[in-house]
């Protein structure tokens, strides 16, 4: 009976106010995003209908980026409340241990999460791709998306590429390139197959390129190394319209490693969205976790702002001290693995210290 008690209890308090901070979060976001896209108003058909709607399209990514914050937060808010009506006070009186009302903590966010992980791996890739084939066809007539992959229009040139990648700004890289390159009478001249091409400051840098020239008498093949092409396009524009490594689901992530891998090109990026997003999970419930000791401490007398700015200074300085561990292993291509799991592990067993202490 006390198991079920305290489960209700926890649970009713902790559950609305992380989906409550959630959305709240998730909403200052979106809101941020649509003041920043109101800039875009006018270009091409790209109107006021048209930049709502492509801003409502992201907030299934948002909802799945926000949660992890909005457990520790909304944990704290939760727990803080029951700590300040000493509602936590009779539970351990009523023999719940300190563990045992943070595993049910920790249980509460959990209900929550397997939603949140379905926005993020199944409906919210679909939305962002949704999005940036809105944005694309809004504000250009050059740049589309299909089946096919990416069709850019560059002068008396077409480009195609299978995949698209965005290493950082103003960079482009774009995997298993098709150009094809027309004439003044609109005559396909030239056709050029690469493995990769990379943006280099107004000019495309081809590796593994097979070019094929065409004419009435013949066609005239020959392969380079690599081979570097003008281009008109902008770089920025074409990032705009794709879809980010961080946007994708973990099934597309994974066959995009593969691709990579097979083709003997960089995916660094892709695993590295891939292993944050595996470890996902272990960091939403870890943040609920650590929230914990603070019930029993800080929080038993603090009012909602104490706990509201605890909350998030934990949860935006774990992040960031995450993300910088993160950057490291990218830069030094090597323990991805490690910086995704290593500081939630490491908080837990801090918590677990700091749930064992004795009282004062």
């Amino acid at each position: 009976m006390l198991i079920s008690r305290l489960d209700k209890v926890v649970f009713k308090a902790v559950i609305p106010a992380v989906l409550a901070t959630c959305g709240i979060f998730a909403g200052l976001d979106t809101l941020l995003a649509l003041l920043n896209e109101l800039d875009e108003v006018g270009v091409g058909s790209y109107d006021l209908t048209t930049v709502i709607e492509y801003v409502a399209l992201t907030v299934p990514r948002r909802l799945y980026q926000m949660y992890s914050t909005a457990a520790i937060v909304g944990t704290m808010l939760g727990l803080g409340a029951l700590a300040a009506r000493s509602e936590l006070i009779a539970l351990q009186a009523a023999g719940a241990s300190r563990v045992r009302i943070a595993a049910s903590a920790v249980y509460a966010v959990a209900i929550p999460l397997v939603f949140v992980l379905a926005l993020g791996e199944w409906i919210g890739p679909v939305a962002d791709r949704m999005a940036a084939d809105l944005s694309a066809h809004s504000k250009t007539e050059g740049i589309a998306f299909g089946g096919s992959g990416l069709w850019l229009r560059d002068g008396s040139s077409v480009w195609n590429a299978k995949r698209v990648v965005v290493p950082g700004p103003e960079q482009i890289e774009l995997w298993e390139v098709w150009r094809y390159q027309f004439g003044v009478d609109a005559r396909l001249e030239e056709v050029i197959k690469a493995e990769r091409a990379s943006y280099r400051g107004a000019s495309f840098a081809l590796t593994g390129v097979i070019r094929d020239r065409l004419s009435d008498a013949a066609v005239v093949s020959d392969k380079q190394a690599d081979m570097s092409i003008p281009t008109l396009l902008d770089p920025g524009l074409i990032g705009s319209h794709t879809v980010r490594p961080n946007q994708q689901g973990t099934r597309d992530l994974l066959e995009t490693i593969r691709y990579a891998r097979i083709n003997r090109l960089d995916a660094l990026a892709f695993e590295s969205a891939f292993w944050y997003r595996v470890f996902y999970p272990l960091v939403a419930l870890t943040l609920a976790f650590a929230a914990v000791p603070f019930a029993f401490g800080n929080l038993r007398s603090g009012g909602l702002g104490q706990r509201l700015l605890l909350g998030m200074a934990l949860g935006i300085g774990f992040y960031f001290g995450q993300r910088t561990l993160i950057n490291l292993a990218e830069t030094n291509r090597d323990g991805l693995i490690l910086v995704n799991a290593g500081p939630p592990l490491l908080l837990i067993i801090f918590t677990i210290w700091a749930l064992r202490r004795p009282a004062r």
